[in-house]
């Protein structure tokens, strides 16, 4: 049987790593070539979480690769990462070096050293989904005008609804932002108050075209009238209402489909609305 072409046979098995993210684990072990091929593909989205087996020997491997390959190969092809629950310390050793990340999700929560090294860093993300508190100068709010924010388009940020409301006029710094989603521990609140934040918040952000509001109830919870309150104290077409998934354990299962899932749901429901 005579060989594949090269191309082809790199193309099978580009196609084949993209296709099942696990297999890719397995296919950087069948020769030094395919590995060349593959490991672009297994490192372009990386999902960091603490606790459980699985999750420190994920963890160990990938701290253990920054030991043994330059800081160039996860500049280039580190584009989408996740930092779930995980010490400060490696925080900000793999943030120093993958710095071409063009999706950034830290979760729960950033701790405080960690942010401040991200907003100054060269990192110039367009999706991201943090908190912003522990950036909040007093009685000011975090500065989107910094470099880090200039390319964002789609922001997710996990903050009480007084804070947000607060920085109502720092969302004017970021030009390119088209998606918000603003995520809540508890239900909101949908007074005068609040609605004067979050119509300001509408009218800052000039290229705007879906706001989603995000409560951590679940789908049957704000369906039993929280969503109908909710959505009769916003008269802005492009604000919509999602709820909160509690099988947030699986989000990397599916190759960061929640995500995906969110704004395309929001899409969805906007475009009902426009109707």
């Amino acid at each position: 049987m005579a060989a594949l072409p090269f191309e082809l046979e790199q193309g099978i098995f580009e196609n084949a790593a993209n296709s099942d993210r696990r297999s890719a684990l397995s296919l950087v072990l069948v020769a030094r070539r395919v590995q060349f091929w593959v490991e672009p593909v297994v490192y372009k989205c990386v999902a960091l979480k603490y606790g459980g087996s699985e999750s420190a020997r994920v963890l160990e491997g990938f701290i253990s690769a920054l030991k043994t390959r330059p800081a160039s190969f996860f500049a280039r092809y580190v584009k989408t990462l996740l930092l779930s629950d995980i010490p400060a310390c490696y925080m900000m050793e793999i943030l120093a070096v993958c710095t071409g990340l063009t999706d950034l999700r830290i979760w729960p929560h950033t701790p405080s050293p960690v942010t401040h090294f991200v907003v100054t860093s060269s990192i110039r993300p367009t999706h991201l989904s943090f908190s912003a508190e522990h950036l909040a100068a007093r009685g000011r709010g975090p500065n989107f005008a910094l470099p880090f924010y200039q390319e964002l388009t789609h922001m997710e940020l996990h903050d009480t609804w007084g804070q947000l409301m607060t920085w109502a006029p720092n969302f004017a710094m970021l030009p390119h932002l088209t998606h918000l989603a603003l995520v809540f521990g508890s239900p909101f609140s949908c007074g005068s108050v609040a609605s004067y934040g979050l119509n300001a918040i509408l009218a800052n952000c000039s290229k705007l075209k879906v706001c989603v509001l995000r409560c951590m109830l679940s789908e049957d919870e704000l369906r039993f009238g929280q969503d109908a309150v909710i959505a009769n104290s916003i008269v802005d077409p492009r604000v919509v209402v999602v709820g909160w998934h509690r099988s947030r354990a699986r989000w990397a299962d599916g190759l960061w489909n929640e995500k995906t899932d969110l704004w395309n749901k929001a899409e969805g429901l906007h475009r009902h609305t426009m109707m």
